[in-house]
């Protein structure tokens, strides 16, 4: 039986580079055809990573570039996989004699794999929930092949990916306090999908040339929780994922003080009877079901992440 595919959420953010001796004429990754190019590079063998446990020698690699945008032009897709493999490890051997320990190793060596989709309207990734990855250090590995990949091209920047909340995971959060005395908040600021909580933070942040800023709020008694003051439009911005770890917040919740972080866990989304498929879309990018596909998946990204109403810009 088909099984579903489920994946979690992300944000695609731009890191810049910090260097105070650097050109300011230095190449940054700005466009989506500069992310395009770094996920096409990311594929070439040249940018794999080790990684070395105590008692495992793992390869994480990035394969199998596509571009999706000709199966479904009305919302253009990148598709890669994400691969580790185990090189080595360490454990108990069978003998003639009995077991003894020792290390272990396969040619060629077998892989775990997670298919990435990512959403160049929207700026969105949606990375396959499986079981073999989940646990492990997947996200730091992926980011570190998209950063040698940008500097192979000679970019001074890379891509960030930030768990998108499940929605009103933040600002449902913020809303329980009875009153918040702090509430500390690193926000990125590119390519935001603007509502009108936000449009008017992202404007004052963009005109001073400010691209992350992190912002510590106190007050004793209370900080300002209407929608028109700063803290509830960070604390919607940052629920879109343009944000660099937790949000956290102090204050008194259901009658007594309280500490409180949201942030860490990405959105899930589940769509049914589609796993094969997509495991397939790499060689099957222009069959008639690919749209089908990638329009379901889509949606769903869509369903726990709804696109900001036009009545809300």
């Amino acid at each position: 039986m088909t099984r579903r595919f489920s994946f979690d959420l992300f944000r695609l953010n731009i890191e810049d580079a910090d260097d105070l001796f650097a050109d300011s004429n230095l190449l940054r990754i700005r466009t989506n055809d500069d992310i395009t190019e770094v996920l096409r590079t990311a594929a070439d063998p040249e940018q794999d990573q080790i990684q070395k446990t105590r008692s495992a020698v793992f390869k994480w690699s990035i394969r199998e570039y596509r571009d999706l945008s000709s199966s479904y032009p009305e919302r253009p897709l990148l598709h890669v996989v994400l691969a580790r493999s185990v090189l080595e490890r360490d454990g108990l051997i069978v003998t003639d004699d009995g077991m003894a320990s020792g290390t272990s190793s396969l040619n060629p060596p077998l892989a775990s794999t997670a298919v990435c989709l990512f959403d160049l309207s929207r700026h969105l990734v949606a990375v396959e929930h499986t079981g073999d990855l989940a646990p492990t250090t997947w996200k730091d590995f992926f980011e570190k092949i998209l950063t040698t990949s940008a500097r192979r091209l000679d970019r001074w920047s890379s891509i960030s990916l930030e768990p998108v909340p499940e929605q009103n995971g933040i600002v449902g959060l913020f809303l329980s306090f009875e009153r918040i005395t702090r509430m500390r908040v690193t926000l990125r600021i590119p390519n935001p999908e603007l509502n009108r909580y936000t449009k008017q933070l992202y404007e004052d942040l963009s005109n001073s040339g400010i691209r992350e800023m992190t912002q510590d709020m106190k007050n004793p008694n209370g900080l300002s929780k209407a929608e028109e003051a700063r803290p509830f439009a960070s604390a919607v911005l940052a629920e879109q994922g343009y944000k660099k770890g937790d949000v956290q917040f102090e204050g008194l919740r259901n009658g007594t003080f309280e500490q409180a972080s949201s942030g860490a866990t990405a959105a899930r989304g589940s769509v049914r009877g589609l796993r094969d498929f997509v495991r397939g879309l790499h060689a099957n990018a222009k069959a008639k079901e690919a749209q089908r596909i990638l329009s379901a998946i889509t949606a769903e990204i869509d369903r726990i992440h709804p696109i900001p109403g036009v009545d809300e810009q």
